[in-house]
């Protein structure tokens, strides 16, 4: 089973006007970025420059698929 390393950067308040970002890594190399806002939650994969971008009411709906 791979290593996975999960980095977060956190803002030095509520999550307002700045995006919570989280580093995804497996085995050192890296998956991706997972930015939280307020608005909406997006995943960038490490080989894509535009990210996946879903809203709160869509992102709980993909998880409860899952």
């Amino acid at each position: 089973m791979p290593r996975h390393d999960v980095e977060i950067e956190l803002p030095a308040k509520v999550v307002l006007h700045k995006d919570v970002l989280f580093t995804v890594k497996s085995d050192g190399v890296m998956l991706g970025e997972l930015r939280v806002s307020k608005g909406s939650i997006d995943w960038r994969p490490a080989n894509k420059q535009t990210p996946i971008q879903l809203d709160w009411e869509r992102f709980d709906a993909v998880m409860r698929r899952a």
